[in-house]
């Protein structure tokens, strides 16, 4: 009698709204995926809970990564938030709730979510965003091998290095979904190289989102994972310094990284972010040798 009694509080609890927007941030690691997320916090007003880095088939709040050498595994601006009473179930009042996956195939997230079982996860949500950011595959190859996220060609050194051939199949699932509706509901798509250009893109992007939007936290550096692959955090307050959009030169003359360029990404990347320099680079020295 007690453990039903237990379920069904455990259910009602489970009902209530925990908070008005739910971002669910899905991009491949070194997209800028930290930096539009303290870009997004720094644009809303209320109380919020960001959780860092979680893991796609299970419950976010036990499956967040420390934001930092200190260990904490959130961010937050509600003064008595208790991690452990969010894992219960005990879910505090908020106004924003966000939470990322990266470097995952999109197929477990519809899942999860078509069973409902993030609600019970994370209480219910009155509106839920789905949030994927894209950067073009060049640089942020380029990015990925600086850090030694690439097994295979390049030796990974990194904290969770993947294989060229499960990057390249996870990158065109998100390019294809950039493009058309499959897997994800509500979504709001970000590009990652327009981000970072336009002010009136973000201010779009704010839009979208149903917040609002004064810019601030654009430039700043996060420390999450030491901060940019080739600049760390040196650029921080000054983050519109930063060569973003050439990381790819530096492998211009690497045969192997431009192996990992087939047909179809390079026809992806046209169609979504336009004939950008690294395309042009390979039409003429590399696709027609």
């Amino acid at each position: 009698m007690k453990k039903d009694n237990t379920e069904v509080q455990e259910k009602s609890v489970n009902r209530e709204v925990a908070q008005k927007a739910e971002f669910r941030v899905v991009g491949l690691s070194r997209s800028g995926n930290h930096a539009i997320i303290n870009w997004i916090l720094n644009q809303i007003n209320g109380r919020y809970c960001y959780l860092n880095c979680t893991e796609p088939k299970h419950n976010p709040f036990l499956t967040a990564r420390p934001l930092s050498e200190e260990g904490k595994v959130y961010q937050t601006n509600i003064p008595d938030f208790n991690l452990k009473q969010e894992q219960a179930g005990e879910f505090s009042q908020k106004d924003y709730l966000l939470y990322n996956h990266e470097d995952c195939f999109l197929g477990p997230l519809q899942k999860t979510e078509k069973k409902g079982i993030n609600e019970n996860w994370l209480g219910a949500s009155r509106e839920k965003r789905n949030v994927l950011i894209l950067r073009d595959p060049f640089n942020l190859f380029a990015s990925r091998i600086k850090a030694g996220l690439l097994r295979g060609h390049y030796p990974g050194h990194g904290a969770k290095p993947i294989s060229v051939q499960t990057l390249q199949r996870i990158y065109k699932q998100h390019a294809r979904e950039f493009l058309n509706n499959k897997y994800l509901k509500n979504k709001v798509l970000i590009n990652y190289n327009s981000w970072t250009s336009s002010a009136s893109y973000r201010k779009e992007v704010a839009e979208k989102l149903g917040i609002s939007f004064s810019d601030e936290g654009l430039r700043e550096v996060t420390k999450v994972a030491g901060g940019s692959s080739f600049d760390g955090t040196r650029f921080s307050g000054e983050a519109h310094k930063m060569n973003l959009h050439d990381r790819w030169k530096k492998f211009a003359e690497d045969k192997e990284y431009w192996e990992m360029f087939d047909p179809e990404m390079i026809n992806l990347t046209v169609k979504i972010f336009g004939r950008i320099p690294p395309v042009a680079f390979a039409e003429a020295n590399i696709l027609s040798s």
